[in-house]
Order: structure tokens, then sequence, then C-alpha cells
């Protein structure tokens, strides 16, 4: 396995240059997705380790994860698996601790509805700005958002494939509609604290389901 310092000049070079996800093609994701932007050094190379190596993720550095997004993480995993310096990496090995890193990172983070202002749940305050910059109304169909949005403010489950879109639409673009629809008068009378105990666990029970494999992210 690379040395510590070439895994970190490779993570250099992978922050610089764009990266993963579902598609082919990882540059235009990471462009699409302003990944880029969306996570610090120190929190990227914490994560790297995390799946790459051994260590754990800091809580700090879990609340940038579920900023950064499912998308985003993906497909920085995926580039550097494609990297010649990889090529002796057990790929299922790799994906099982990307996969265990991002639900533990999923299962700490506080999402209470506190938590919105102090940029855990997204990185802004304002969920129609979240919404608009990171294209979150054209990342999952209408019947799979009106089944995640039943799960959460009714009672309902989330088949596989909706738990898919769910995974495409990403924890940024799911927190800011949970709060856009929380700030509607209509549902000025339910509790914040149970629907965001709700929004956490459709999103820990879909992303223990779906396969997010090099294999099925491809």
């Amino acid at each position: 396995m690379p040395s510590l310092k070439i895994c970190s000049i490779l993570l250099l070079l992978v922050l610089t240059s764009g990266v993963v996800s579902a598609a082919e093609n990882p540059d235009l994701i990471i462009k699409q997705n302003n990944c880029k932007t969306k996570m610090g050094l120190a929190c990227s190379r914490e994560v790297f380790i995390s799946i790459f190596y051994t260590g754990a993720v800091t809580k700090k550095c879990c609340g940038e994860l579920m900023v950064f997004g499912k998308v985003c993480h993906d497909a920085f995993v995926k580039k550097t698996l494609e990297d010649p310096l990889y090529k002796d990496l057990s790929e299922s090995t790799i994906a099982k601790k990307s996969i265990q890193t991002w639900n533990t990172c999923a299962s700490v983070i506080d999402i209470s509805p506190s938590s919105f202002a102090r940029g855990v749940i997204s990185p802004a305050e304002n969920p129609e700005l979240i919404i608009k910059e990171n294209n979150c109304k054209i990342k999952m169909e209408l019947p799979c958002a009106r089944e995640v949005f039943t799960s959460i403010f009714k009672t309902g489950a989330v088949t596989k494939k909706c738990c898919g879109e769910l995974k495409e639409l990403g924890k940024v673009c799911h927190d800011a509609f949970v709060k856009k629809t929380l700030e509607h008068p209509i549902y000025k009378n339910l509790s914040q604290s149970a629907i965001a105990k709700k929004s956490t666990k459709t999103w820990n029970t879909c992303a223990s389901v779906i396969d997010i494999s090099p294999s099925s992210s491809a």
C-alpha cells in the first residue's frame, strides 16, 4: 500500500482536479455538484484515511461529510480506486469501508431542528438557496419524492428503488427539503424534533439497504 505521504499528495490532486458518482465521468459529476467547495482539506484527509487506511472520523468532519453529500463522497472513492497507485487494493473492501464511514457519520450527526442554524444539516440558512445551488429539484422523480415525504411526514416505507433516488438526491438536498417543508404554515403544529428523527431514520434506513459498491455506482 502506498505511503501516507504519497496518499496525501494524491488526495490533493483529487481535490484540485474534480471527482465521483453514479456516472461514468466523475469530473463532470464533481463540477455539477460543486464538490470541490464542500469539504475542507483537513476533513477530506480524515475521511480518506478512514477508508484507505485505518482511523476514525471526528464529529466535526462527519458534519462536513454530510454536507459534502453521498454523490461527491462516492465520486472521490471511485476516482481514487481508478488511480494506478491503488490497483492492488480490493475494491470490495474499500467499498465496504466507504459505506461504513458514511453510515457511521450519518448515525452520529445531530440533525435536530436547532442544528440547521449551526450549519450541520446544510451549509446555509436558506433552504431555497441550497435547493437552487445544488439543483435538488431535478435529482428525484415525483413518485419517489412523494414516497420519501410520506415516510417522514406521515407513515410509510420507502422502496429500494426510491432509496436509490434518495441517495442520488444527497443529504444536503434531503435536509433542505425537510427544512423547507417544516417552514410551511401547514406544518406549523408538527413536532420539529419528531420530524427530524423520522428524517434521520428514513435516510439511515435507505443508506443501509442501497448497494453503493463501485460496480453499482458506475
